[in-house]
């Protein structure tokens, strides 16, 4: 008892904090934490498919249409939803995403979006996840680097 007594301060601040660190450490976290994971694939480029692969998908297909896109794939997919970008993580658009069995496909008219949303959903737990892009490599460069001569780098 004489020790309740002489260390019941530290005990009134150590045991919250205990629980509470505890309560951290073992909730659902909503994002991925493995980046290196998370970003694989669009390293590899295994995120973007053509228009004209979609067939080679397996399952029902899912098209996201974000945002005013006027040239759309309706027609190769077996379900299409049109979703605005700054309401993707609505309860009910989170709910369509998580259940549905198959490929979601998100297709906008600029391509950074997609990408935006694809990295968003991905962080989010949605596996199956394509972005449909117009070219099979928009990332490449059409041009020849050249350094900038004027820039000295500080020695």
């Amino acid at each position: 008892m004489n020790f309740l007594k002489k260390y019941k301060v530290i005990l009134l601040i150590v045991i919250p904090v205990v629980i509470l660190v505890l309560m951290r450490a073992f909730s659902t976290n909503h994002f991925m934490n493995d980046a290196r994971k998370l970003a694989e694939p669009s390293f590899s480029g295994s995120n973007i498919i053509t228009s004209d692969k979609l067939s080679q998908l397996e399952g029902e297909k899912l098209l996201v249409i974000l945002g005013k896109d006027t040239k759309s794939i309706e027609a190769k997919t077996d379900r299409t939803i049109r979703i605005s970008p700054d309401s993707i993580l609505v309860k009910e658009n989170m709910k369509i995403l998580r259940n549905h069995e198959g490929p979601v496909l998100l297709k906008s008219s600029d391509n950074a979006v997609s990408v935006r949303i694809w990295m968003l959903l991905s962080q989010m737990g949605i596996r199956d996840l394509f972005i449909v892009a117009e070219e099979s490599e928009p990332e490449v460069l059409k041009y020849k680097f050249r350094p900038d001569t004027a820039v000295r780098p500080e020695l």
